[in-house]
């Protein structure tokens, strides 16, 4: 009888310590430089020692919604009883997953560099992986029995690691693309001769070292996968330059001229020998299309002008010779992302995925 009583009161109390707990995590997260705050070890937590190794590194936000978790539990075990148990439930999953949407937010809408945005990026696994682990077991040893819900948010939550990383990528190839190679608003009806002596553009050099800090970046975060975010980033440059707003100004179909359609190739095509493994089936597909689509737009406009168009041996040559003047100082994403000897550049560029 004193049980149902109480029973409003109690619920009411939880729901007001987790509506304070989120007001507070989210002010931490807003104030949060998104640098490693300190470093927790994974012992007794398998799935995170399985990522991260011994150690993980967390912003403070993390720091703070493991401490917070902590206390919850703690408060919690002078008023447990089974009837409260679907409201603590409740109250747990919406502290953690108010603060990954947090994270989500942050990573959409503030510019923090890739260093730190790659720190959420980890911090989010850490969530998944450490926190939520963590805040099971104390609410098992409280209710003493498994508390499958929170226990089970792991595996429900597994892919949401991966959703801001294609966040990232998404952004920051928008980024990427705007300070170097961006196609968007490139001239592609430049009056030139196209000769021998073309390579690729100075703003396609430029993207492919803007990846390259990227990469450097990404070797502070072992427990993130290079490759994966890599190869996601030239992926979405390749679905800009495919997107049919980007092929149309004003009404108007988008114009190249003889020499601006050979430079467009080109680039994409030295492109993908650089990064070499790291160009998915998808990306080489886009790529394929990117070109065809600059092609017949070409032909559509000079279709009686018989201009000379050069073949894959001619790419290839003028790739070829980009990379070798380029020589130690480029890096190659594609092959372990180490800087390779002109002999390497030339077997790389064989074997790399190319635009027919």
């Amino acid at each position: 009888m004193l049980d149902q009583e109480f029973f409003p009161d109690l619920t009411s109390c939880i729901r007001s310590y987790e509506s304070r707990c989120l007001a507070l995590l989210t002010k931490v997260a807003s104030e949060d430089s998104l640098q490693v705050a300190s470093k927790v070890s994974t012992e007794n937590y398998p799935s995170a020692a399985a990522i991260f190794g011994p150690h993980i590194p967390i912003v403070s936000t993390v720091s703070r919604l493991d401490e917070s978790l902590t206390e919850f539990g703690n408060e919690l075990q002078f008023i447990v009883r089974d009837s409260l148990y679907s409201q603590v439930v409740a109250s747990v999953l919406a502290v953690i997953e108010g603060v990954l949407k947090q994270f989500l937010t942050i990573l959409r809408k503030r510019e923090s560099g890739y260093t730190r945005e790659l720190a959420l990026l980890v911090s989010t696994q850490a969530v998944i992986s450490w926190v939520i682990p963590r805040a099971a077991a104390h609410l098992d040893r409280i209710f003493g029995r498994t508390v499958s819900d929170i226990h089970n948010l792991e595996q429900r939550l597994e892919a949401f690691p991966l959703s801001l990383q294609d966040v990232f990528c998404q952004k920051h190839s928008v980024a990427i693309s705007k300070m170097s190679f961006d196609f968007v608003t490139a001239d592609f009806v430049i009056d030139s001769t196209v000769t021998d002596a073309m390579q690729p553009s100075p703003q396609m050099e430029q993207l492919l070292g803007q990846l390259g800090v990227v990469a450097r970046d990404l070797d502070q975060w072992p427990s993130l996968s290079k490759r994966s975010i890599l190869s996601s980033l030239i992926d979405c440059l390749f679905v800009q330059m495919i997107d049919h707003r980007n092929w149309e100004n004003n009404g108007s179909k988008r114009m190249f001229s003889h020499y601006g359609v050979h430079q467009l190739v080109l680039d994409i095509h030295f492109l993908l020998r650089v990064c070499g493994s790291l160009v998915s089936k998808s990306t080489n597909n886009m790529a394929n299309r990117v070109c065809e689509k600059a092609l017949r737009s070409y032909f559509a406009a000079n279709a009686n002008k018989g201009r000379e168009m050069m073949n894959k041996s001619w790419y290839d040559a003028r790739v070829l010779t980009t990379m070798h003047r380029l020589g130690f100082s480029f890096p190659d994403f594609g092959n372990g992302f180490e800087h390779r000897s002109q002999q390497s550049f030339d077997t790389g560029a064989r074997e790399s995925p190319e635009p027919s």
